[in-house]
């Protein structure tokens, strides 16, 4: 089955960045970065936007936002209610399809890293780097030249986190490294497939 594409990367509303954005209630999913040229920047979606309803659902959380987009129809327009400086804007987005956003994008990644990567799928593929979820990218192929190659990084090992935002899934990921400025400097939270350790190395992207 196809998966819709809203293309934004989105994150829990916690208590801090409830109060931070000047919102009561700790419910809905927060946009942290907006794709270029995905369904939600061409609808108006802004980063910072918190998405508490779709297509007249309430939105508990980042995850049961990303639920009602992967399952819903490709090409349908759908209604979004987003809290916007603590006010409520209406939003229609065309719901795009997960395929199409990670063929255009995948070459943007592997020019800006020097990788491609795909994402640990199922549970098992998780377990086997000790990790609760299947929802991080692990390196498939890398330029031994490029950003990560440079720094060490090999085949296999997996990635957890840029400048400290998890990486929830593949779209997410491809959102935090779209945002990135040329020769910006990031961190990345990485798990070595050789030893199983953790640790933070910084890259420079192109």
């Amino acid at each position: 089955m196809e998966r819709g594409w809203l293309g934004v990367s989105i994150q829990d509303l916690t208590p801090q960045l409830a109060e931070k954005f000047g919102v009561e209630r700790e419910k809905g999913a927060l946009v942290a970065e907006v794709m270029k040229s995905g369904p939600a920047e061409k609808a108006g979606m802004k980063r910072g936007d918190i998405v508490v309803a779709y297509g007249g659902k309430d939105i508990a959380n980042a995850s049961a936002l990303r639920n009602e987009v992967a399952t819903n129809p490709i090409g349908e327009q759908v209604k979004l209610t987003v809290l916007r400086e603590g006010k409520k804007v209406e939003l229609a987005v065309t719901i795009g399809k997960l395929e199409d956003m990670a063929k255009l994008l995948s070459a943007s990644v592997k020019e800006r890293l020097g990788a491609e990567l795909k994402t640990v799928a199922t549970p098992e593929e998780a377990q086997k780097y000790g990790l609760s979820s299947p929802q991080v990218v692990e390196i498939a192929w890398l330029n031994p030249k490029g950003p990560l190659g440079q720094v060490g990084f090999e085949v296999g090992d997996v990635l957890l986190e840029i400048n400290h935002r998890p990486i929830e899934d593949f779209e997410g990921f491809v959102g935090l490294v779209s945002a990135l400025q040329p020769h910006q400097k990031i961190v990345v939270l990485a798990l070595d497939h050789r030893s199983g350790n953790t640790g933070y190395v910084e890259v420079e992207v192109r």
